[in-house]
């Protein structure tokens, strides 16, 4: 088969089109994880290692450019240096993943929401499983917990009501009043 042949068979991709389809931070996404910074994306560069973020995608422009290795460019540059190919295997990769992309978006066969999709209802609880004794021990300390947590809170209550009726002055007669009135 000669090299003619070869192109007849397997005709490659406009490479533009292919660049148009495919979004650059989805596809830096699975070298490295980006998060959102203003209108671009910020990561770790995955073409050298770095402790600091210094890699980012502009998704506007669909271009990359690292700080730290000054490594920048589009979709199939940042192919050709991940892969370390040449743009013809750069241009395969980016058409494998394009149509991985196209495929796990398809509607799936049949009505969009089937009977065994979505969530499931809930399973009524096991019989006697809020009655076991450990669930009622447990229960029992909470209202333990609980009894002694109120009696706390109304002692403190009751310091701060007497310790604001000794601070009422002559000019504040009703002010107990009030904190009474907010602690009823």
């Amino acid at each position: 088969m000669t090299s003619s042949q070869q192109r007849a068979s397997s005709p490659l991709p406009d490479a533009q089109q292919l660049k148009a389809r495919v979004d650059l931070a989805t596809f830096a996404g699975q070298f490295t994880r980006l998060r959102r910074a203003g209108r671009q994306f910020l990561g770790l560069c995955p073409l050298h290692e770095e402790r600091h973020p210094s890699f980012y995608v502009h998704p506007n422009k669909n271009v990359f450019y690292c700080f730290g290795c000054r490594t920048g460019g589009d979709l199939f540059d940042f192919v050709m240096h991940a892969h370390a190919c040449d743009f013809r295997h750069a241009l395969k990769i980016v058409e494998e993943f394009a149509a991985g992309v196209a495929r796990a978006s398809e509607p799936r066969s049949g009505s969009r929401f089937g009977v065994s999709e979505g969530a499931k209802p809930l399973s009524p609880p096991k019989a006697g499983a809020c009655h076991s004794q450990s669930s009622q021990d447990l229960r029992a300390r909470i209202l333990t917990v609980l009894v002694a947590t109120n009696r706390r809170l109304c002692a403190i209550a009751a310091t701060n009501r007497d310790a604001s009726a000794a601070l009422a002055t002559a000019c504040e007669p009703d002010r107990s009043l009030y904190l009474l009135e907010e602690t009823k």
